[in-house]
Parts: C-alpha cells; sequence; structure tokens
C-alpha cells in the first residue's frame, strides 16, 4: 500500500529524492551485509545499475536474472519499493555480454526515419531491461546532434527537430507498453559545444528564441506523449541564466531555477524531474560537494542522482536551518511516490523474467529492420554498389579501429559474408602499400571497416596511433572494388574517407547491422536511409 506523506519521516522524505551512486551502494552494501540491509538503513528512491557494479562482494552482474532476484529482494524488504534504472542505450549486453543483446543505437533509428521501427525496436528492448529488474530507462536520449563534433553523436536520434517530433512519441509509448517508466534527456539540449560534460564544463549556447523555435516542440512532444520524467543537463544555459556558480564557473543548467522554470511554468509538466549524475565533472567542479545537492534541488530536481550515502543528512540539515523547505522535500517525494504507484509497486514487486524465444526473435528482427533502413549510402562512383553475388569470390576486411569490442562484430560481418560461400581475410589495419596491392590482386570485394565512437575507448571521435598510420595508405590501390563503412560515428566520411568511392554510414555494430550491410551491398535491397546529422563541420569565427 502506498504510504502517506504523514506517516514518512522527514528523513524517509528526503531519502526518496536521492538516487544513489553505484560506488556508494557498493560501498554501503559491504558495511551492511547486502543490498536489502543497505536500502532498509539507507531508504534511497532507488538505485542505478551499470557495469562498475560488478566489482560488488558476491557479484551479481553474471546472470540477469540473479541480479533481478537479488534486486527484487531489496525492494521487498525495503518500506517503500526501489525504482531500478538503467540507460543501456546501445543493448543489455554492455552489462550482461552473452545474456542480452545489443541493439541499433538511437542514430540508427533516426537514419531509418520510421516510426513503426522506432516502436519495435524500443518495445523489445525495454522488455530485455526487465530482466533484471529494471522498472525506469533513462532514455530516450531527445538532444539534438547540432555538432558535428559531438561527444556522444551515437545516442540522439538526429539534427532535425522535426524527425525527433515525429519519432520520441512513440518510443516513450514503446517503453511504458513495455511495462516500464522513461526519462527523456538531457534537458534543455540544443546549443553546439562539442564537449563532454562527464568530464568538462560545457555550454549550451543557443539563443532564447532559437532554442523555443527548434527545441521547446521537441521537449513539448514528450510532455504530450506523457513522459514519465525529464533529466537534466549540466550545461550553463547564459541566454536563460547568465549567473555564475562560483567564481568565473557559469551556472549549471542543473541547478539553475530559471532554466528549470520553464519545465513546470511553460511546459506543464508535473512529473519527475531528475539531475544528471551529481558526479560529473560539469557540475562537480561548480559547487562544493555538499552545496551541489541544495542548489540542484532548489532549482528544481525531484531527484539527485549519484548522491552519496551523506545524501540524507545533509538535506536534513538544510531542511532545519532553512536552506531548504519542507513543502518542497514533500513535492518531490509526491512524484516518486506518484511514479512508484503508477509502476504498479506497491501492489507488489515483479518477478524478473527472461525474456521469451519470440522476444528475442522479434528484437533481432526489428534491430536488422532498422539497420537495412538506417544504411546511408553516400558515396556510390561508378553505381559500384550493388556487386553481383555471383561474381563475388573472395572479400579482404580491413580493420580501422582502436576498439577491441569492435572484434565480435567483425567476426559476425565475416560470417555473414562466407553464408553466401564467399572467402574472406580479415586483416587489423594495412601499414604497407604492398599489402593493398596483394588485396587488390586476389580480393573481388575490398571493406574498409571503421569504428569510432564516444569513449570506445577513448573520447572524441578521431584515430591515433597505428590505426591513423593504417589511413595513409588506404584507397592508394584498388578502390574502385573498395567499400569504406563507418559503423560507428559518421563523421569518419568527413574527417578520412570523403574521396571513397562507395561510402556507407552504418551507425551501428550489432549483429543486425552486419547482416545488413553484406546483404545490401550485394543487391538484396535499395538502400533508403537519410544522413540524421550534417556530413561536414561549421566552421563559425567572430
Amino acid at each position: 500500500m502506498r504510504p502517506k506523506l504523514k506517516e514518512l519521516t522527514l528523513r524517509e522524505r528526503i531519502a526518496q529524492t536521492g538516487m544513489v551512486a553505484p560506488s556508494e551502494l557498493i560501498k554501503g552494501a559491504a558495511e551492511c551485509g547486502d543490498w536489502a540491509a543497505y536500502f532498509q538503513k539507507y531508504p534511497f528512491s532507488g538505485v542505478y545499475l551499470n557495469f562498475s557494479c560488478r566489482d560488488l562482494e558476491g557479484n551479481p552482474f553474471t546472470e540477469p536474472l540473479k541480479l533481478g532476484e537479488m534486486i527484487r529482494d531489496a525492494s521487498v524488504k525495503a518500506k517503500i519499493p526501489l525504482l531500478v534504472t538503467c540507460d543501456e542505450e546501445m543493448g543489455g549486453d554492455h552489462t550482461f555480454p552473452g545474456h542480452l543483446h545489443p541493439i541499433s543505437p538511437n542514430l540508427a533509428v533516426g537514419a531509418a526515419g520510421s516510426e513503426e521501427l522506432a516502436y519495435q525496436r524500443t518495445y523489445y528492448w525495454a522488455k530485455e531491461m526487465r530482466s533484471f529488474g529494471v522498472n525506469w530507462v533513462f532514455g530516450p536520449v531527445v538532444d539534438l546532434c547540432r555538432n558535428f563534433f559531438k561527444a556522444g553523436s551515437l545516442r540522439s536520434l538526429g539534427y532535425s527537430p522535426e524527425l525527433l517530433e515525429r519519432l520520441v512519441p512513440h518510443m516513450i509509448r514503446a517503453i511504458h507498453d513495455a511495462g516500464l517508466a522513461d526519462c527523456v534527456k538531457h534537458y534543455p539540449s540544443g546549443g553546439d559545444d562539442y564537449r563532454d560534460s562527464h568530464f568538462s564544463s560545457t555550454t549550451n549556447n543557443t539563443t532564447r528564441e532559437d532554442w523555443y523555435k527548434r527545441n521547446f516542440p521537441v521537449w513539448k512532444a514528450a510532455v504530450d506523449a506523457g513522459t514519465s520524467s525529464i533529466m537534466t543537463s549540466h550545461s550553463s544555459v547564459p541566454a536563460f541564466d547568465p549567473s555564475f556558480a562560483r567564481e568565473g564557473v557559469p551556472r549549471p543548467g542543473t541547478a539553475s531555477k530559471p532554466v528549470l522554470d520553464i519545465i513546470r511554468n511553460e511546459l506543464n509538466y508535473d512529473g519527475i524531474v531528475i539531475t544528471d549524475a551529481v558526479s560529473m565533472k560539469g557540475l562537480a567542479a561548480a559547487f562544493e560537494p555538499d552545496d551541489i545537492y541544495i542548489e540542484c534541488f532548489n532549482a528544481g530536481n525531484d531527484i539527485i542522482l549519484f548522491c552519496r550515502n551523506d545524501y540524507i543528512d545533509v538535506m536534513e540539515k538544510a531542511v532545519k536551518d532553512g536552506r531548504v523547505s519542507e513543502e518542497r522535500i514533500d513535492e518531490s517525494c509526491r512524484r516518486v511516490l506518484d511514479l512508484k504507484e503508477k509502476l504498479g509497486l506497491f501492489e507488489g514487486v515483479p518477478v524478473p523474467v527472461m525474456p521469451t524465444e519470440e522476444d528475442v526473435k522479434a528484437l533481432e528482427q526489428a534491430c536488422y529492420n532498422v539497420s537495412k533502413a538506417a544504411l546511408t549510402l553516400i558515396n556510390n562512383k561508378g553505381n559500384m554498389i550493388p556487386f553481383d553475388p555471383k561474381k563475388v569470390k573472395k572479400v579482404g576486411i580491413i580493420k580501422l579501429s582502436p576498439s577491441t569490442i569492435f572484434d565480435t562484430a567483425l567476426e559476425r560481418l565475416t560470417e555473414n559474408f562466407e553464408t553466401r560461400g564467399m572467402e574472406v581475410t580479415l586483416h587489423t589495419g594495412i601499414l604497407k602499400k604492398d599489402d593493398l596491392m596483394e588485396l587488390d590482386r586476389t580480393c573481388d570485394i575490398i571493406v574498409y571497416a571503421c569504428y569510432l565512437a564516444s569513449g570506445d575507448p577513448r573520447g572524441m571521435m578521431f584515430f591515433t596511433g597505428a590505426e591513423l598510420s593504417s589511413l595513409f595508405n588506404t584507397l592508394s590501390c584498388g578502390a574502385s572494388k573498395s567499400v569504406v563503412c563507418s559503423f560507428g560515428d559518421p563523421s569518419i566520411y568527413y574527417n578520412y574517407f570523403e574521396n571513397a568511392d562507395a561510402y556507407i554510414n552504418a551507425y551501428a555494430k550489432d549483429a543486425g547491422t552486419m547482416k545488413a550491410f553484406v546483404d545490401g551491398i550485394l543487391g538484396d535491397f535499395e538502400f533508403t536511409g537519410k544522413t540524421p546529422v550534417p556530413l561536414c563541420p561549421k566552421f563559425l569565427f567572430d
């Protein structure tokens, strides 16, 4: 049964406005004995799950059901059931490799441009999240990808507000239909800053006029679609709040009341507003540690994400000395309880279940369909593509990527060619021109398989080291039979391969994309994907 606010102590109400950081959970659970005991001592609103929790003693991150049952036990024993959150924007295999599936990233969904495919891929992905106890996913991302060098561009649906207005409501509905809550992010979005607020202070340099023209309609579409929650961004927004957090440091949007007031007063939204992780440098470098909680809460956030175990003590003191009002605590606690009630948590915490065989097949098919519709043929000089499969006997694949995770994708790519009776050789970089000459002599198709993505394993999307050296001779031999494909960030085209005779942006490295790529260049279907982001940067100088 849902508890009434007057039945909860001040500390319990405060706790519902905090969501503990994984590192604090690991430490606290070890001290308390297990997760159930931890949440009885620290009755936070819930838990965020990611791979960093693998360090927990008695590691539960081995099988989805094992973790799900552990979380359910903690939630059942807690006075107030837990919200269980995650990102997993690229699929559950990020946390459970071998158990759950990768999915097509948002940018592929944007390139496909299909409302039906956006729904299907999101629905079956959300159902998989339930297998390890998740009831609230942090997505979809509704940021407009306005900067060519934007960190995390694969997380965005694209550049066009109209595209997002059309697709986002279907993704929200899919998550709800799967029985989960959604969280659109990162409000207010907009701006052209390429920096990453995980590691840097960032500035949203949009004008008021431009934001209302381009971004406001996207957020309105999400609110009208019934979004469960909104996550705030740490980027400062001088057009709406030119003030400073401390001397010389612009106030982060997460801690700006003028920025967040738009959510309540103009978007007319009364659901949960949650911060992005408060441990991120874009926010953490702007305030003293304890002040972060108070500044973000007073700005209008209902839940402080990645708080420490001291959160309840700090906020209780702030209420008692008048820096935070008890009425605001109650207002935010009420919103948290509303979401838990909407999820049915007061009627019983669901038992985690693995997806059925039919669900798995449906997810795999949906991802393939997205990939097929997303593949974007940028260059095709001489109509090189499609190749005649009857004339292709041997394929040479050249890996251009620093990522070891990409190796699994290339194994799948190889298998898809081999199932068509073609011999495949896989090469990690080509440093010598003689090697390319040999591939030109022996192969019918040469595939330059490129992959760069923000943080996998480095920061911005540039080749360095051995991969950069490998680029020196690329396309110097065999250009008329070479297909360059980015299975990651589309900026690879402008930065390195604008002169390729045949170039494709695939946006993803999941199994569906690897199959769709082979099927597409061998003529099984026509390429229909449309570029969702600019292919060329704009260099602006005053």
